[in-house]
């Protein structure tokens, strides 16, 4: 991509994503490889099924991050920092809800809520400035089975995203181990970070959009069903045949196929765009 038509980020929030990237990473690899060295830095208690799911939820994120921290281009952060907004808001948002879970005389307390409205404001401000930016070129406005596919992404993932944060506790009822409506409601983050992505995209895309957005989906399809192999693996309280797991896993698992999908997206909608 010509970088006269890819203008660069400010250092501000090439900055702050690069510090993303080593909490996501920090957070992320620790909650699903190293529980017990991670879990007392956490600023509420996590129950095993937890604790996994979302250091598979950070550790996917970790891949949209690193390729805005490494390019420090408007592509791919035109999608990339949406989706940063739309997932620390909705947890900012619902760790209030919740207060009462932090113990506010941890500092671990303090910094989650630190980092996350800092982050928040610091996303909203940047898309605020580069709301008129252009669409860099070389880029493509999608059609076919790629629009199709997005469009997918929008509705069924926003959707049950949504659903997520007004029901929790029925949304989450196929779940393979019990949510409460805390950690259902900061989950709703795994499907409505996407969906806007893909949102974004419906209006023109580029190599690097599309590759950031199925990368990202696809790990978000990938990690949580790793992350209930290990937990299951110490504590074998999940039922693999039962209807519900199956779904959850056929969820998760079409998640990715369809990351890896958009991932490859490019050369053929391009090829059909000419």
């Amino acid at each position: 991509m010509n970088n006269d038509n890819n203008p660069p980020i400010s250092k501000l929030l090439s900055g702050v994503t690069g510090l993303e990237v080593v909490i996501l990473f920090w957070a992320g690899c620790g909650l699903l490889f190293y529980p017990p060295v991670m879990q007392p830095f956490w600023p509420w208690t996590l129950a095993p099924f937890n604790l996994r799911f979302l250091g598979a939820l950070y550790a996917a994120a970790l891949i949209a991050a690193l390729l805005q921290a490494v390019s420090r281009r408007w592509s791919p952060a035109r999608v990339v920092t949406p989706m940063i907004f739309v997932f620390t808001l909705v947890v900012t948002v619902f760790s209030f809800v919740h207060l009462e879970r932090f113990d506010l005389s941890r500092l671990e307390a303090w910094i989650w809520f630190v980092l996350y409205i800092g982050v928040c404001l610091n996303a909203g401000v940047h898309l605020w400035l580069y709301r008129k930016l252009p669409l860099p070129q070389p880029a493509l406005h999608p059609r076919g089975a790629l629009r199709g596919m997005l469009w997918v992404v929008v509705v069924a993932l926003g959707v049950y995203g949504l659903l997520m944060l007004v029901a929790p506790l029925a949304a989450s009822a196929f779940w393979p181990w019990k949510l409460d409506a805390f950690h259902a409601q900061l989950y709703s983050v795994t499907f409505l970070t996407p969906a806007l992505g893909a949102w974004v995209l419906l209006r023109g895309a580029t190599r690097s959009d599309l590759r950031a957005l199925g990368l990202t989906l696809a790990l978000w399809g990938v990690l949580p069903i790793l992350g209930l192999i290990l937990a299951d693996a110490s504590v074998k309280r999940i039922r693999w045949e039962a209807d519900e797991t199956l779904f959850w896993l056929a969820l998760f698992g079409l998640m990715g196929m369809l990351g890896v999908w958009l991932s490859r997206a490019w050369q053929a909608e391009a090829v059909q765009n000419t």
